[in-house]
């Protein structure tokens, strides 16, 4: 099984050593891994860490991309498609690519038993893309489901009640669940497997602009009166189009739309 392990570095430097132990464990698991770093613009020392790891294996591939946009959702965004690049076109047919925060939020110990069971399908689930629950569960940016479809910081000054309440319905909903994962729209939560045929021909964008294609204006209606009718609010919904917006709902969206099926599992990974 040939996995590929992607990572955007911005001043990573002091999580990578970590990492870099986590990928080494994560190879123990019998998988052919291939490992790809793409940085910009590192004012630390990220670049010679990367370097340096580079060379332990002819696996590891580090690329460096210039990257000006003002805006971080479009810049990740940018990377994260560099980092898809390299997986269809410049190495090895790919049965799994796993996009992975590079940051503080994975760099403690991955549970190998629940990694190695998902890869097997050893719980027999059925998915084309599955991220992982937490503690707290913490990237609600990135997060779409049931009645909630847009993104959480699109509420204007409302915004930290809406995070509150995804937060908590999604926390609900994974402990109320009498299966391994849940079914959503989009999720990310730091660590998410992808299906690589399933997703060909997809990227990820930064821009609000290009996520409103994808949801229709009774959608739209339909989040406000959630939140308006279940939790006695008054939100309004930002739809400036040059707003930034989290990357991977756009590019889980797009899946979605063509008929896969995004998960989260009920088991921590990191």
């Amino acid at each position: 099984m040939n996995i590929a392990l992607c990572f955007c570095v911005r001043n990573c430097a002091p999580y990578l050593t970590r990492i870099f132990l986590n990928i080494e464990a994560m190879r123990k698991l019998n998988f052919n891994i291939f490992c790809i770093f793409v940085y910009d613009n590192c004012d630390d020392n990220s670049a010679n860490l990367l370097k340096k790891y580079e060379k332990t294996n002819k696996n590891i591939i580090v690329k460096e991309i210039e990257n000006k946009s003002p805006l971080r959702t479009v810049r990740i965004a940018t990377a994260r498609n560099t980092c898809l690049n390299i997986v269809y076109n410049y190495i090895a047919p790919i049965d799994y690519h796993i996009m992975i925060d590079c940051d503080d939020v994975c760099c403690n110990p991955w549970n190998l038993e629940v990694l190695n069971n998902v890869l097997n399908n050893i719980d027999n689930d059925d998915w084309d893309c599955i991220s992982f629950n937490r503690t707290l569960y913490y990237d609600i940016w990135a997060l779409m489901f049931d009645n909630f479809r847009h993104h959480c910081w699109g509420f204007y000054m409302d915004y930290d009640a809406v995070i509150n309440i995804m937060r908590n319905e999604i926390t609900k909903k994974l402990l109320k669940s009498k299966t391994n994962s849940i079914e959503v729209m989009s999720a990310f939560n730091g660590f998410c497997i992808y299906k690589t045929d399933k997703f060909k021909g997809i990227k990820y964008q930064g821009l609000y602009y290009n996520l409103n294609l994808l949801i229709s204006n009774e959608e739209l209606k339909q989040t406000v009166s959630y939140f308006n009718n279940n939790y006695k609010m008054n939100v309004k919904l930002d739809l400036n189009p040059n707003n930034e917006c989290c990357e991977h709902l756009f590019y889980n969206l797009c899946a979605y739309k063509k008929g896969c099926k995004i998960k989260i599992s009920k088991f921590i990974i990191v």
